[in-house]
Formats: C-alpha cells, structure tokens, sequence
C-alpha cells in the first residue's frame, strides 16, 4: 500500500478547503438520502483521504484517518489528538456531527456510514457528476492547460472470477492480455490463453505537450465486450457540454475509435482536431503512401512551438491617497529647494559672517553661565 505523507495531504486539504472545493462538490454530489446526519462535504473529503493513501477498503478508515494529515486541516472543531498523562499515548478525539453516539469518537464518521453511503449512490449518477459537474469545478480553478490537449483510451479493469460483480464478464485473452476469439485461436496459442472476468474503463485524460501530468476529464465503466466508440463520443459531447467549447482542442485517439461520422460531427461542431497513430496494415496508411507517391503530399519535419516568454507582472499600483500625498510631498520638497539662495560666484559661503556671529555668541553664553572671563 502506498500513501501520501501526512505534510502533503494536510496541505492539500487546507488548499481546497480555502478555495471551498469541498463544498461545491458537495453541492452537486448525487446524494442517495434525504436525511443528512454527516454533512456531504466529510463524505467526499473521507473518500478523497482513501484514494490519496491508496486505500479502496472502507475498514481501512480509522488507520488513513490516525496516519493521515486530512484531519489537521478541519482544526479542533472536527477532531484532535490527546497525549495520556500517564503511558503518553496519542489517541484521536472527535466531535461527530450527532449525539447518538455513547462512547468516544476515534474518526469523525463511521466506516460503516461511508460504505452504505458509497454502495447506495447510483452509478450512472456519480459517473455523470464526475464527468460533468466536478469538470465545471475543475475549469472555474483553471484546471485545463491553454492548449486543450485530451487523450481518448479504453483499457480492461480484471477482477476476481466472481458472478457477484455485476455488468462483468468472461473474455479470452493472451498471454499480452489482449482479448481473442474462442472460435478463431488456434490450438498452439489456446495453451497460452486465459478466460479473465473483466470490465472495461473508457476514459478522457488531460495531459499537456511535455506530459508533465494527466487529469481525468471523463471515466465510463462497461462492460468488457460492450463497444467503446459510441461511449467515447457521448464522453466527448457532455465534456464539451459541461465546460464549453474551446477546451478540449486537439483529441489523440487509437484506431479503435475511428468513426469518420462522429470524427466530422466533431470537428465541425466544437472545432476538435483528431490525432489517430497510423500502422502499417490499415488502409488509410496504404492511401498515404499513395498520396506521397503522386506528389500531392509533402511531409515536413515537425518543430514545437517555441515556448511562450513568462508574463511579466505589473507593479502593484499605489493607491490614490498615497499617490496624492506623495505629489504634495514633491512640490513641498521642490518649493524649498527654489527659496535656497544660489552659492557667491568666488566660490566662498555666503553664510560665513552668520556662522561667525552665533559661534561668537555661544561661546560668551557659556563663559557667562561658568563665571569666568572670555579668553
């Protein structure tokens, strides 16, 4: 099991709680109750610790929550940690949001509470809030890079050989998993083949030209032998839908979601660009090669753009009453400069006979106050 450490989730917590993330996305969340005794926003935030931990298992709550930084960011109304007098141990306290409980609180809410809370929320439901709602949330914090670069894929997610997952199912794969068909394998790679029970994850993943990062934009879960074209383009519709057009500007797909209808319906209504990797056995890579054989194509070797230079912020301008005491100070400064009498033009100081009267004066005050004769 991996983790985040304690600094980077507290840190991550306290950033989206001051940008109140947690609570728009508790706004939109399909909740399945009408009856609310935890607030949404603890739902969301508890399951957010688990994946950040890697963790999956609703038993595992109490452990993310004792090891995890999640806690610290809520401040001592939600929870905090009590050292015992005696053996020095640190134990959790927390509040709760209801007072059925009769013994202390070791997590601000149950584990059992987040798994029915989890198992009763619809499916296509939380898929559609994904995909939309939370992608609004995503675009109003500037989530999306300028150049709207998005990659279409479709992969299997296996699972235990167990009727009891629903929507799942059996398929034949190789030994790349790689699924097959039973009836056209031949006997020598039918030793080398697996029935797996499986899903299958399609998916819109956010990246930008250096591929620093990705960010899921969309997520779809089918079954393992249902089609993953028409999916793709409904993903495409409600993303486009849900931020507007001009995000997503380029699409990178594989030829599994070649569609010329949906291709053209794309790029004439939302301006989308296709990227499709070509190989050797597809046809199209055949019309190519006789494109450039005719002359009509001309490749040329493909330069980046050059990076754009960093914006170069302004000075934070004063404000008005600073401005104006500043001028008043300006012509106070240059009015006493004017009144200064210009230096004699032999050179000496014009002050000299002044200066020789008051040292001459003080010098006789203080023989006076001592009482003794001026030299």
């Amino acid at each position: 099991m991996y983790g985040v450490s304690e600094v980077a989730e507290t840190e991550f917590f306290r950033y989206i709680g001051a940008h109140r993330i947690l609570e728009k996305l508790a706004e939109t969340y399909p909740s399945p109750r009408e009856k609310r005794e935890v607030p949404l926003w603890m739902f969301v935030a508890s399951n957010l610790s688990m994946r950040l931990h890697g963790v999956h298992a609703f038993h595992s709550y109490p452990y993310v929550v004792r090891c995890g930084g999640m806690l610290n960011a809520f401040g001592p109304e939600v929870a905090h940690k009590v050292r015992h007098p005696q053996t020095g141990d640190v134990t959790l306290s927390c509040l709760g949001f209801n007072d059925k409980n009769t013994y202390d609180r070791q997590t601000p809410c149950d584990q059992d509470y987040l798994r029915k809370f989890a198992r009763s929320t619809e499916p296509q439901s939380l898929e559609r809030w994904f995909n939309r709602d939370v992608m609004r949330i995503l675009k109003q914090h500037r989530a999306f890079d300028a150049e709207g670069i998005l990659l279409g894929d479709a992969s299997y997610l296996f699972v235990p050989d167990n009727p009891n997952y629903e929507g799942s199912v059996r398929m034949l794969f190789d030994e790349h998993n790689h699924p097959v068909s039973s009836e056209t394998v031949s006997a020598e790679e039918w030793g080398r083949c697996r029935w797996k029970r499986c899903y299958k994850l399609v998916s819109l993943v956010h990246t930008n030209r250096a591929g620093d990062y990705c960010l899921f934009a969309g997520l779809r879960i089918l079954a393992g032998n249902a089609h993953e074209g028409p999916v793709l383009w409904d993903m495409v519709d409600g993303f486009v839908e849900a931020v507007g057009p001009g995000v997503m500007k380029r699409l990178i797909l594989d030829r599994g979601f070649i569609d010329g209808r949906e291709m053209g319906r794309c790029k004439e209504k939302y301006g989308i660009d296709m990227l499709i990797p070509l190989k050797r056995n597809m046809d199209i890579y055949q019309d190519v090669l006789g494109l450039i054989g005719g002359g009509r194509v001309r490749f040329e070797p493909y330069t980046p753009p050059p990076p754009k230079p960093p914006v170069q912020e302004k000075p934070a301008r004063a404000p008005q009453e600073i401005r104006r005491r500043e001028k008043k100070r300006q012509r106070t400064m240059n009015h006493r400069k004017a009144a200064v009498p210009p230096p004699p033009a032999d050179g000496r100081c014009a002050d000299v006979p002044r200066h020789r009267e008051i040292k001459e004066t003080t010098a006789r005050t203080i023989c006076d106050q001592l009482g003794i004769s001026r030299p």
